[in-house]
């Protein structure tokens, strides 16, 4: 379904992403881990059109897309909850999920998507009319890959779901993200929780200092003990 190749992507003299190729096979779940600026999020953010690329090529759904808006891909079928949620605070919960589903007309099945994910996350149903900056994180969250949802993609790219979330949230995302996998799907999630992320994902990618040092099945990468202590802190299986 994606396919991004020789990706580089520099800040002026800082070379956050160096000639990076990911493949994303349609209905898969792929993780990309890594530690602190290794480029995870750079790299996301240029396959979504938000930041430029230097170099590369991507194609979605067999059509090079390297040059379309961030406003185009999404309305080809890519979509993206970012790092930090960037809820509207001031606007509520149900108006957050309108925005979600800007590009689309079909007033009954927007009606249906907002109703399906109400009831996956009941919190949201609770304070549907209330600003969303009084949700807590977690529940800000909730929102934020439900609004992403509402665009009804083929692909979401997720930005560190589990960032500054309490353990207890950190499940209830993760067995969201089986759901959405259960659906069909298409998930590319960047992580710092590997071990969590790892239990789900189908194949996955590390980064270190803006190149991959690892391409592989999520069960191979959790067997590779060099690999999991050196750049991601853990010990393989």
């Amino acid at each position: 379904m994606l396919e991004a190749s020789h990706i580089s992507v520099n800040y002026g003299p800082i070379k956050a992403v160096r000639d990076v190729s990911i493949d994303v096979g349609r209905g898969d779940v792929v993780a990309l881990l890594g530690p602190n600026g290794a480029g995870k999020s750079s790299l996301l953010s240029s396959l979504v059109g938000l930041v430029p690329k230097n170099r590369g090529t991507v194609v979605f759904d067999n059509e090079e897309v390297s040059r379309a808006s961030t406003e185009d891909l999404i309305r080809r079928g890519m979509s993206v909850t970012p790092e930090g949620r960037r809820i509207f605070g001031d606007l509520t919960v149900g108006e957050n999920l309108r925005l979600g589903a800007a590009i689309r007309s079909d007033k009954d099945g927007i009606a249906e998507d907002t109703e399906k994910f109400l009831d996956l996350f009941p919190i949201l149903r609770k304070r549907f009319n209330s600003a969303a900056r009084y949700l807590s994180g977690g529940e800000q969250q909730m929102l934020a890959i439900s609004r992403s949802l509402m665009s009804r993609p083929k692909l979401l790219m997720l930005d560190e779901p589990s960032l500054g979330l309490a353990p207890r949230i950190v499940d209830q995302i993760f067995e969201f993200l089986v759901t959405l996998r259960q659906w069909g799907l298409t998930l590319l999630i960047v992580e710092q929780n590997a071990s969590e992320v790892l239990e789900i994902a189908d194949r996955a990618y590390v980064l270190s200092t803006g190149s991959i040092v690892f391409s592989g099945t999520a069960n191979e990468l959790s067997n590779s003990g060099g690999v999991m202590e050196l750049y991601l802190g853990l010990e393989g299986h």
